[in-house]
């Protein structure tokens, strides 16, 4: 089954906090010392997280899913600090409480899931800091299962690491702020179906042919409609403005390993974007990427888009972008062809 990609920035860069950095949150008015995580995080993630990108893609033979890429540490650091110098050496202890993730998504309107059981290694969480300090000399340890990155298969997890103990009562009490109280460990996933940058040797099948059955439909209206499936580079279809919608039935379902574009004979006016879609109906679309300009090869006027394993599909929808100036005679098609198995 295709999962769709996960929309989400394709970079999200975590960030712990040094002990000279001012607090996030409002936990210095209490005269009793507290302690609080502080994890300031950029993107769409919670404002007190830690982020990391995923990127899978289907095994080429067979079911499941194999990992391409990954920010994750093989151990995710969290720092704890105290809103003044401790008075004594003191550990802080924390768990992860799942419980939380219902919360978090209702009051945000999100859909993070729980990661599985054995990814993340939250069994002995503990954070010391020593008298006179305000920021642990070490850090909540969360070693993770890099080699289970590919049974990662939802869309975004998320982890709540909760502080819930002091080790010696007399230092101070965890703070009453629940942002500051609770740090989330993030995970963005991408499913990634289109090999990036992928050339004719990493297509399988063969082209298909005759095209001559096949239909295409566009949006807006073409201001020239010619034949794109046709053989021929002196004939296409153009779109007045951009983006411009196609619509291929091929009549029958193929298992399509790759696109070939042609549209102009210029690398610099193709277009800078294209998102790709299949259905088998002609009702029911996937997006199954959207890949830049410079994530496709170029070669003889002809962009490849290449799949790492071959998609079902007999209808075929791509959204090609172009650049502001780019001139209106160069926003066609000019050729379609797809490789098969």
């Amino acid at each position: 089954m295709i999962k769709t990609k996960y929309l989400a920035s394709l970079v999200i860069v975590s960030a712990f906090l040094s002990c000279a950095k001012e607090e996030e949150f409002d936990v210095k008015g209490d005269p009793e010392v507290k302690f609080f995580t502080n994890s300031a995080n950029t993107g769409d993630a919670p404002v007190n997280s830690v982020s990391y990108n995923v990127v899978n893609i289907p095994v080429a033979t067979g079911n499941g899913l194999s990992n391409l890429s990954t920010t994750f540490p093989t151990t995710v650091k969290i720092p704890v600090f105290a809103t003044k110098p401790v008075s004594d050496d003191v550990t802080i202890g924390a768990e992860l409480d799942n419980s939380l993730i219902a919360k978090y998504n209702e009051a945000h309107g999100t859909n993070y899931v729980a990661f599985p059981a054995n990814f993340l290694n939250t069994s002995s969480l503990a954070a010391r800091i020593v008298k006179g300090s305000t920021t642990s000399i070490d850090s909540l340890n969360i070693p993770v299962s890099l080699t289970a990155l590919s049974t990662l298969t939802e869309k975004a997890y998320l982890a709540p690491i909760k502080l819930t103990t002091v080790s010696n009562k007399g230092t101070g009490s965890i703070t009453n702020n629940g942002d500051a109280q609770v740090v989330y460990v993030v995970a963005n996933m991408e499913y990634r179906y289109i090999r990036y940058l992928g050339t004719t040797a990493d297509i399988t099948g063969t082209l298909v042919t005759p095209r001559t059955a096949w239909t295409a439909s566009y949006a807006p209206t073409p201001t020239t409609v010619g034949s794109i499936f046709d053989g021929l580079t002196t004939t296409f279809s153009r779109w007045s403005a951009s983006p411009g919608l196609l619509d291929v039935n091929m009549q029958e379902e193929k298992n399509v390993s790759a696109i070939r574009l042609y549209t102009t004979n210029s690398a610099t006016l193709i277009p800078t974007q294209i998102d790709v879609s299949v259905s088998t109906d002609g009702i029911n679309y996937t997006l199954v990427g959207s890949p830049l300009r410079a994530n496709l090869t170029y070669a003889s006027s002809y962009n490849y888009i290449v799949f790492y394993k071959p998609i079902p599909a007999k209808y075929i929808r791509l959204k090609l972008y172009y650049g502001t100036s780019t001139n209106t005679q160069n926003l066609r098609v000019t050729e379609f062809d797809v490789y098969a198995n």
